[in-house]
């Protein structure tokens, strides 16, 4: 797919500042009152550089875009870089310096981005936010996990803290074996055991297993809540003793590998999970094939919708918890950021202060909602305060994951992750509920955005080496003694030894 540029004619932007200028005061400080404006009233251009995450940029005519553009009094000039291309786009259009003057890198942390910033390159915008009531209402720990070396060179795109990765069980298989909701993962090896010979959709065939999911070559894929819950931690470091300690070396996770290890050889993990997509995961659950799967909250509507196609009663319930090896009820805590946008330095400071009054209305309530919901009445209708997508929202991707506007327009939401297009209200309240159970117990990964200089070039092979020698593990092919003088081996290697010394150095400074 080719990147594709969008502006509005100007014939059209005329038409669109003459029916705003009435109520526009072109205020920096106030951006719910035209913020991006210039001091003539006219639309302020922006260029932007952006994710397409749909399989077609926007429409230059799309009557929502239009809309938002009215609404911050904007010409907006956006070049949408499909998310497959996006890396390499990017890299590519950083270094040469010509940069749009609203980019959006997807890793904060990647090592150009970071020497970029670090030399000048982006505005530093940690004087500004405070200045920005969208901006300041965000969660501190967001713009704290998009900190490079303590200063916020972008604005984050934000990303509920709460809801990501766990376990999903279906409810109403357990509800047809008359088994609780597990709570520990060995009341889930039991569930799975169940779920694979039991029969729990009561078609007399065995045609089910319990658990499915996915290593990728470098990580445990969909399959990595396992360690995360044995571990009580997100991420590869935990803290021991005031250090950051790789997880990889620590007991609980050779408990998470005896696991998985003994789930493959008892048959009740799918036992392809080292050749599956992510994709093919998630066909197995909602096609009624595995009883349980890993993944964040927000697709529970889409699993439960495609599973009751096949059985009406069918219920994909996102489990609250599980209580890994102290007994402690643990769940996971993102970062709440999902990459950002920056601003060169190239662009004159008050340009820059538009830009982000731009960007603090893009994250309004109002601004968010249409672009996360369209037009009431023909993309969605309001019942007992609650937004339900009609057939029209679906064909025009409005409120899914095909919707390119959210991109860039998107209020921060801590429920976010409890919605999905055609939810009906009770499984919403009942998302809300989960993740506030989550909320109460969560844990974040303690060494979210520290850089180690030698990771960035040596991390990758490392952990391709670390992640071939789990998949082993668990099929068997190697022996859990095998794990104990590898995680010994890789205990004393300088360069692993390295990465965790520089880490540390990292946490304390931060």
């Amino acid at each position: 797919m080719k990147t594709k540029t969008i502006a509005l004619s100007a014939a059209s932007l005329l038409a669109l500042s003459s029916l705003l200028a009435a109520c526009s005061s072109g205020s920096e400080g106030n951006p719910d009152n035209g913020a991006a404006a210039d001091a003539s009233g006219a639309p302020t251009e922006i260029s932007i550089f952006t994710n397409q995450q749909g399989a077609q940029a926007v429409d230059p005519a799309n009557p929502i875009f239009q809309e938002i553009m009215k609404k911050t009094n904007t010409k907006l000039n956006i070049t949408w870089v499909p998310f497959n291309t996006l890396t390499e786009k990017t890299k590519v259009m950083l270094a040469s310096g010509d940069i749009p003057e609203l980019t959006y890198v997807s890793n904060v942390f990647d090592s150009q981005v970071v020497q970029m910033a670090a030399s000048g390159a982006f505005w530093d915008l940690t004087p500004y936010i405070k200045d920005y009531k969208n901006f300041s209402a965000l969660p501190q720990a967001i713009w704290d996990n998009a900190k490079i070396q303590g200063k916020n060179y972008g604005i984050p795109r934000p990303r509920p803290l709460e809801g990501s990765w766990g376990a999903h069980v279906r409810k109403d298989w357990l509800d047809n074996l008359g088994l609780p909701v597990p709570e520990t993962m060995d009341d889930l090896y039991q569930v799975l055991q169940a779920f694979t010979h039991k029969d729990p959709d009561g078609n007399g065939k065995a045609d089910t297993i319990g658990l499915v999911g996915e290593v990728a070559s470098d990580s445990m894929g969909s399959l990595g809540w396992v360690e995360t819950v044995f571990n009580e931690v997100p991420g590869s470091y935990k803290l021991v003793n005031g250090q950051l300690t790789p997880v990889v070396l620590e007991p609980s996770e050779r408990q998470a590998l005896e696991w998985l290890k003994k789930a493959y050889e008892e048959k009740v993990l799918v036992p392809d999970f080292p050749v599956l997509k992510n994709s093919q995961s998630r066909e197995q659950y909602m096609g009624s094939k595995a009883g349980v799967l890993g993944v964040a909250i927000n697709p529970q509507w889409l699993f439960t919708d495609a599973i009751r196609k096949i059985d009406p009663k069918g219920d994909s319930y996102p489990l609250p918890y599980l209580m890994g090896p102290s007994g402690r009820k643990f769940a996971g805590r993102d970062s709440g950021v999902f990459g950002m946008y920056v601003i060169p330095k190239t662009v004159p400071e008050a340009k820059m202060k538009k830009i982000l009054a731009f960007m603090d209305q893009a994250y309004s309530e109002e601004i968010g909602d249409l672009a996360g919901f369209g037009f009431p009445d023909k993309h969605y209708t309001v019942k007992d305060g609650f937004k339900i997508a009609t057939e029209q929202a679906k064909t025009d991707n409005v409120a899914d994951t095909t919707n390119n506007l959210l991109q860039i327009f998107q209020k921060y939401d801590k429920y976010a992750r409890a919605y999905y297009n055609g939810i009906p209200k009770e499984f919403y309240d009942r998302n809300k509920k989960i993740i506030d159970e989550r909320e109460a117990i969560s844990v974040p990964d303690p060494a979210y955005g520290l850089i180690s200089q030698t990771a960035l070039t040596a991390g990758p092979d490392l952990n391709k080496k670390i992640q071939d020698m789990k998949t082993k593990v668990i099929m068997g092919k190697e022996s859990l003694a095998a794990w104990d003088e590898f995680t010994a081996k890789l205990k004393a290697d300088a360069t692993f030894t390295k990465i965790t010394q520089e880490i540390n150095e990292a946490y304390k400074k931060k």
